[in-house]
């Protein structure tokens, strides 16, 4: 058998390892469009403030690893079609030119691309975007020098954890301007009002409600942006507006409004023998039922590895995505798993909220901090649909406790009386998650 697999990202590569190990004689070809395979994009941002001065760490394995493992990677080469009815992939090699790639099975996992403003002076230089290994040294070497007014274009994960770096690279001002009526938008208002606070404490400038109208420059370099409700001077800007699916070469499969990839459970395509994985693609959501957007590293390196067996005949399901995620905004910790407020009222579920804020740990053993929990629940039988939590310490972790609850389709009460551990220095003997809960009548 013969599997074309399209994108070296993890989703791709986890899937062409899964198949060579499970099946040795199975021919693996991947084509990759950039010259990197494998690397964990979550850790740019920390190589850009300068917490890891080492880029060879956030690569996970190079192309000449699973060269060795027997998987033929091809980079430098970009898919531009796909004949599903002659089952082969056209594509655009640096080296050869024009190629084609013939499949018996083939596994989408093209990943996705940030998206760009379509506004006068994108094309200025300082411009920048956060995607790539190659992107992380460019922003990187912008940023030298420091005393610049930087601006950045978007208020969510990605968005906030830049403007830490850039205030570990002692620039002279942080601006984030967001369209959205708040930033972080997949929380509800308490916790993106939370990171506002946050932000505001250690100087960073934060515009709600105001879209970007144009860049302005001098000599090729932009030095302001223009908004709806003024200008502002910038000496380098970076987009962090979101992700694009890379999927306008895949013709007429199956797509969300966003031109991500519908699969089934088991990362089928509607196209015979054709798979997808990854950021490319949709993943089915544990709660809604229905395949959903939910681009996160976690997700897609579930996708492949099940792609992968998928591929080979093995059953698969995958159907209990939460969106479950967590991040650092200067000293504040949040995290989220399955439906804020919002989600669940567009859902139109019989939805009820609770909001409660309890300490870290006992009080009795030092530095307990406050830590802020949302739980959303089914009004009728208190199953637990959603939680967010905030807090200065000690609160990101415990997502993963909701995040069990929920795929175990836990309910309050029996949250609130779970046998977790207890010691003066992790926690209360009754934990915050299960003051929150028992708080959910």
């Amino acid at each position: 058998m013969r599997v074309v697999i399209l994108g070296g990202n993890p989703a791709g590569m986890s899937a062409a390892s899964r198949i060579k190990r499970k099946s040795p004689d199975t021919e693996v070809i991947v084509l990759e469009k950039t010259d990197e395979v494998s690397y964990g994009a979550c850790g740019l941002p920390y190589y850009v403030a300068g917490l890891n001065e080492d880029l060879d760490l956030i690569r996970i394995r190079k192309a000449p690893e699973f060269e060795s493992a027997g998987i033929r990677v091809r980079t430098g080469c970009e898919a531009t079609g796909i004949d599903y009815e002659e089952k082969y992939v056209r594509a655009v090699s640096e080296e050869e030119g024009e190629i084609t790639e013939a499949y018996d099975k083939l596994i989408i996992a093209t990943g996705a691309s940030p998206k760009l403003l379509n506004v006068e002076g994108m094309e200025l230089m300082n411009i920048y975007s956060l995607k790539t290994l190659k992107d992380a040294e460019e922003l990187k070497r912008g940023l030298l020098g420091g005393q610049k007014n930087v601006v950045i274009i978007g208020g969510g994960y990605i968005g906030l954890e830049l403007a830490e770096a850039c205030l570990l690279k002692k620039v002279k001002s942080v601006r984030i301007i967001e369209a959205a009526d708040r930033i972080l938008s997949v929380f509800d208002a308490e916790f993106g009002e939370g990171a506002v606070r946050e932000l505001e404490r250690h100087g960073v400038s934060v515009h709600t409600k105001e879209c970007v109208r144009s860049f302005e420059g001098e000599a090729g370099r932009v030095k302001s942006v223009t908004t709806d409700k003024g200008s502002y001077e910038a000496d380098l800007v970076i987009m962090s507006v979101g992700v694009s699916p890379n999927t306008a070469f895949a013709g007429d499969i199956e797509k969300l409004p966003n031109g991500a990839i519908v699969t089934d459970k088991a990362m089928r395509t509607a196209k015979k023998d054709v798979y997808a994985a990854g950021d490319c693609a949709a993943v089915w959501h544990r709660l809604l039922d229905k395949p959903a957007y939910i681009a996160l590293g976690t997700n897609a390196n579930k996708q492949g590895r099940l792609a992968g067996d998928s591929v080979l005949g093995r059953p698969v399901c995958f159907d209990r995505a939460l969106g479950t995620s967590m991040l650092r905004c200067m000293d504040l910790e949040l995290a989220k798993t399955g439906l804020s407020e919002e989600e669940a009222r567009r859902a139109g579920i019989s939805y009820k909220t609770k909001l409660v804020e309890a300490r870290s740990h006992a009080r009795y053993y030092p530095a307990p901090c406050p830590v802020t929990i949302k739980l959303v629940y089914h009004a009728k039988s208190r199953r637990i649909l959603g939680a967010q939590i905030m807090g200065e310490r000690e609160a990101a972790w415990r997502i993963d406790i909701f995040a069990c609850a929920i795929d175990r389709e836990m309910t309050t009460e029996e949250l609130g009386y779970l046998d977790l551990g207890y010691a003066p220095m992790f926690a209360g003997v009754w934990d915050a998650v299960q003051i929150a809960a028992n708080a959910a009548k």
